[in-house]
């Protein structure tokens, strides 16, 4: 795998990858896209900032800072921990997959904001980035909105804990079919609410 950064192909440092099919661009753990490429994957990657697709807005919106974002370059042995395949005989090894595989698994894993293909619950763009109503995507609720649903029974001090936990990335969010609620952080932490309990009760944020 090699790892660049879009600033580095937008001041053509990163000129090309040979031998590498899949591209996944993130911020640290939280993954924008994957997309694949069977020409050279930087020069894909330009056609999505130059026509621009909902990558290359995504990009654009959050300029300067989406700059500094990764953008992960697979070959296709990089991606063999990712496709589950299922062999004819017990102990057989079986290691063919193709592009397409590949990046099906990789999306279906890493549940990219963007896409939606193969994508059955897309991670929330979190509401400090900018282009929800743009890319037309939900703003999931944050810790602060969660408690201004609350403010006639929350303390100063816990206000001052949901605008901690807010600025630190934290997503206050309902999910499943019975709506549970759950707290979920960018690393891909996720506590209940009894389990963030303690915390919210002590004042202090958890540890990633």
């Amino acid at each position: 795998m090699q790892t660049v950064t879009v600033e580095s192909i937008l001041e053509k440092k990163a000129t090309h990858a040979l031998g590498h099919l899949i591209y996944v661009v993130r911020d640290e753990a939280l993954v924008f896209y994957v997309g694949q490429s069977r020409r050279d994957v930087v020069t894909r990657f330009w056609e999505h900032l130059q026509a621009p697709s909902r990558l290359g807005q995504l990009i654009t919106l959050n300029a300067p800072a989406s700059h500094q974002w990764s953008v992960d370059f697979y070959a296709l042995a990089d991606c063999a921990a990712y496709v589950q395949q299922k062999s004819l005989f017990a102990l057989q090894e079986w290691q063919h997959f193709d592009m397409d595989m590949a990046e099906q698994a990789l999306i279906q894993v890493m549940r990219p904001v963007l896409n939606h293909d193969f994508n059955a619950k897309p991670i929330p763009l979190p509401g400090r980035y900018r282009g929800h109503a743009a890319l037309n995507l939900p703003k999931p609720e944050t810790p602060l909105s969660a408690g201004a649903s609350q403010a006639a029974t929350t303390s100063p001090q816990d206000r001052i804990w949901l605008n901690r936990m807010s600025l630190q990335g934290w997503v206050y969010e309902k999910v499943g079919v019975n709506g549970r609620l759950q707290w979920r952080h960018p690393s891909g932490k996720i506590l209940t609410e009894a389990e963030m309990a303690p915390y919210r009760q002590a004042g202090k944020i958890p540890k990633i």
